[in-house]
């Protein structure tokens, strides 16, 4: 390993050449010249040969490293194949349309300081400046059905906004910030998720070996989110599945 590299940065990529491209403007903008790091563009597009030829003729910088997946396993499957290329102390998962606006480095240092942290994330807002819940209650059957019957009465959840570092159950995998050795003891994401929940197992695993889920609202990055499951009976189904994968999995059901 280059142990020199402190941060990589493992970003999701299946079709969204676009988007790569303003995701990593936005990583070199803010850690370039300040210390050592890399972009693991772990692919799950399943590109022809010619299309990886167009990729590699495309200038993103030296620090950037395509992987091209074998089959595109989902979101988890993608995340660990970076994750074993990766080299730097720190990781970084995180999604192609994601941009960093501030505090990066605060929540770095917060990390290194804080040996009882597995995991830490920003707060998210998309491009209309509005704080997302980005931050949950592990779901349980029961809390499950309360949070659907609030946002039915309530015509949706209003997020509070949070001012310190607050420990939470798990945080949504966006952007999530963790040390290297801490992802690799727990073996990474768990690859039987094909969408949804990954993020959600990944915290409870982190947390049941005694470390802390910490949402830092100090650091912000922007992040739409597409909620598909809210608006498309087929990413409902697929996110029904999970659920009941992580319920099985963890003795709720």
């Amino acid at each position: 390993m280059d142990s020199d590299i402190l941060f990589s940065f493992v970003v999701v990529e299946y079709h969204s050449i676009d988007d790569i491209r303003m995701c990593v403007q936005s990583i070199t903008s803010v850690v370039s010249g300040s210390f050592t790091y890399e972009i693991v563009i772990s692919s799950n597009s399943q590109y022809n040969e010619v299309d990886k030829k167009d990729i590699a003729g495309l200038d993103f910088g030296n620090e950037v490293r395509w992987i091209y997946n074998e089959k595109n396993g989902g979101f988890a499957y993608a995340m660990n194949c970076g994750l074993k290329e990766a080299k730097g102390s720190i990781i970084i998962f995180m999604n192609p349309d994601v941009r960093i606006k501030y505090g990066f480095f605060e929540m770095t240092d917060y990390l290194q300081k804080h040996t009882d942290v597995g995991i830490i994330a920003p707060q998210i807002r998309n491009s209309q400046g509005d704080i997302q819940d980005s931050f949950r209650s592990f779901i349980t059957p029961i809390n499950f059905i309360n949070r659907h019957l609030q946002r039915f009465i309530n015509h949706g959840n209003k997020v509070k906004n949070e001012c310190k570092p607050k420990i939470v159950d798990w945080i949504i995998g966006a952007f999530v910030m963790m040390h290297r050795q801490t992802a690799l003891a727990i073996g990474g994401f768990d690859e039987n998720y094909f969408l949804y929940c990954e993020d959600m197992d990944l915290c409870k695993r982190v947390s049941e070996k005694g470390t802390k889920i910490v949402y830092f609202p100090q650091a912000c990055i922007e992040y739409e989110g597409t909620r598909s499951a809210r608006h498309s009976w087929k990413y409902a189904f697929i996110f029904l599945k999970s659920l009941f994968r992580y319920w099985r999995k963890f003795g709720l059901c």
